[in-house]
């Protein structure tokens, strides 16, 4: 079952915001004072996802391009779900990582829901899985909305990343990354790291 998580947009940011945001929100969960590597973003290429190979930081123009909310005027009922954006959020030397996408859904589609939704996948290790929960505070924050279907990190179905980040993060730090993300995970309530432990 893939781990998921998504915020409508509200309000206009750039991937360079949440790139940002993210190393920041990661540093905070993890309890440290400075974050061990950078948050990077880069191309969601059909290969990276198999896995094969690495791939190419996305380019200042695109990570600058600005995201605003759905048109008030949306598209026509014909137009199939649009991808806005999408990139790896990334540290290289943890291997961690997170897919985000920007999604348009518009009236009259297959989902229920209609709106442009900021989501993010995570992959499957511990750091991953810290990564993801990071960049979903992030896109939620810049997006100015609340995260959907949280219920591995929340008691509430929906949740405000503010109460979410005050839950999950970490206030003594513990020394090293490994005992810092299963700290963090501990603290949710469906996700697993190596060890389950409370900090």
């Amino acid at each position: 079952m893939a781990i998921e998580w998504h915020s409508k947009v509200a309000k206009a940011f750039t991937l360079q915001d949440a790139v940002n945001l993210t190393g920041t929100r990661l540093t905070g969960l993890l309890g440290w004072q400075e974050l061990p590597g950078k948050v990077e973003a880069r191309q969601a290429t059909p290969a990276r996802y198999r896995g094969e190979e690495q791939s190419d930081p996305i380019p200042p123009s695109l990570l600058n391009k600005r995201i605003d909310p759905y048109p008030a005027e949306p598209p026509p009922p014909e137009q199939s779900h649009t991808v806005v954006a999408e990139a790896i959020f990334e540290i290289p030397d943890w291997q961690a990582s997170a897919i985000v996408t920007v999604d348009d859904f518009p009236p009259f589609s297959e989902d229920p829901e209609t709106g442009r939704f900021a989501w993010v996948l995570a992959a499957r290790s511990p750091e991953s899985k810290v990564m993801a929960i990071a960049a979903t505070l992030s896109l939620a924050e810049c997006g100015g909305g609340p995260i959907n279907d949280c219920g591995d990190l929340s008691d509430f179905d929906t949740d405000s990343p503010t109460r979410v980040f005050e839950r999950l993060r970490v206030r003594t730090p513990p020394h090293s990354l490994d005992a810092a993300v299963d700290a963090v995970l501990a603290r949710t309530t469906g996700l697993t790291g190596r060890h389950r432990h409370t900090a």
